[in-house]
């Protein structure tokens, strides 16, 4: 398992999930994130009700980790 700090780049925010990363593709992490993940990962990320900077997840913007640029899937 790694850390992964991802960003919400309209509010500036950034939050560290720990998960397993998988790679396909040269400079390119494919991470999956669980329900409660999401949640939480949306909610210091965000956490504004009713703002639409970002999806489920709370991401906004291009996530690169360690100089790979990181996929979250659902």
């Amino acid at each position: 398992m790694s850390n992964y700090a991802l960003t919400n780049d309209f509010h500036g925010t950034t939050a560290i999930v720990r998960c397993e990363g998988l790679s396909h593709i040269h400079n390119e992490v494919e991470i999956s994130l669980t329900d409660s993940q999401k949640r939480s990962l949306k909610n210091r990320l965000c956490g504004v009700k009713g703002c639409r900077c970002s999806g489920d997840d709370g991401l906004s913007g291009t996530q690169i980790v360690r100089g790979r640029r990181v996929i979250v899937t659902a």
